[in-house]
């Protein structure tokens, strides 16, 4: 009677190791998912996890998370002695991102903790996820791990398209209306993006990079998604013999071109714009570029003065 008690004892020992030795989990992962994380649990296209049924099992088990570099290098893991627990039976178990990657329960190491602090984006890089069924108690294996890759793109900010930089426009046509273009920021996200134009004027002893850190802008709008702009500037450009707009500078002989470049919008008024990119929060899109403030390349353009002539004749 002993031995076939502990027959059965091993029988059943030995089924439940071979059911949890089939135990898998079964990960769906975008390849170039959003860089804010928390977009990840509000996008189900995102990430998904499903935990195949079991007939006759019935087990909880905790999800061990793991992401990494390619080359192996941990970014963040789950802090399992935190992390929830599930139960694995005769029905499919499915998991949202919430469940898989539970921020609250993720523990972050170095750079990407500081980075997600704070702007709760995860730098550009290639990355992998890999998930587990482990045991809530010991936290032993239950399955083999399940690996994706993703990539992280870099946020490419707007480029300054129209007007184009060091362009002279006509002082007629501007007075009534300058047409501003730019390319969006990629990669493109799902959440509305804020594109802020700002037009400052450059004084006759500034640099273009002065003249935006230290002037009141003449425009400053916020557009939602939009990607261009007509301004109908409510500035005379008719000629003014005391406006000369470029400093006075002393050329080396053979910088004949940017000598007569000078010469030749000398009496032009200069004005140069930005576009700020900024999030759903109203906060700049990216906090890496430098100033900080997401901020696209600042770009230059001329407007030629109406002749007085010319307005005495109309």
């Amino acid at each position: 009677m002993k031995k076939l008690i502990i027959s059965i004892l091993t029988i059943l020992i030995v089924s439940a190791a071979d059911a949890q030795a089939q135990l898998r989990i079964d990960l769906f992962l975008n390849a170039t998912p959003p860089a804010n994380l928390t977009e990840w649990g509000t996008r189900k296209e995102v990430l998904q996890a499903i935990v195949p049924p079991s007939p006759g099992l019935n087990v909880q088990a905790k999800i061990k998370t793991e992401v990494k570099l390619t080359d192996g290098t941990m970014v963040g893991t789950t802090d399992l002695a935190r992390s929830p627990i599930f139960t694995l039976g005769s029905a499919p178990l499915i998991l949202s991102a919430v469940d898989v990657l539970p921020l609250e329960d993720m523990i972050f190491t170095g750079k990407y903790k500081n980075s997600l602090d704070k702007t709760g984006k995860l730098p550009s890089d290639n990355y992998m996820l890999c998930v587990q069924l482990v045991r809530p108690m010991d936290y032993t294996p239950m399955s083999a791990p399940t690996c994706k890759p993703f990539y992280v793109a870099a946020t490419q900010l707007p480029v300054l398209m129209m007007p184009y930089n060091e362009q002279i426009l006509d002082g007629q046509k501007a007075q009534t209306a300058i047409m501003f273009r730019w390319t969006p920021v990629l990669p493109r996200t799902t959440s509305p993006v804020t594109y802020r134009i700002q037009v400052f004027e450059v004084l006759n002893y500034q640099t273009p990079v002065q003249a935006v850190r230290a002037n009141q802008p003449l425009l400053d709008r916020e557009l939602i998604n939009v990607t261009q702009f007509i301004w109908s500037p409510q500035l005379s450009f008719i000629e003014n013999a005391d406006i000369t707009t470029t400093q006075t500078e002393t050329y080396p002989a053979q910088d004949k071109i940017k000598r007569e470049a000078d010469d030749k919008t000398k009496n032009m008024r200069r004005f140069v714009w930005t576009i700020q990119t900024l999030d759903q929060h109203g906060d700049p899109i990216v906090r890496t570029d430098g100033s900080g403030e997401a901020r696209s390349d600042p770009s230059l353009f001329f407007v030629k003065p109406i002749e007085k002539k010319t307005m005495k004749t109309e």
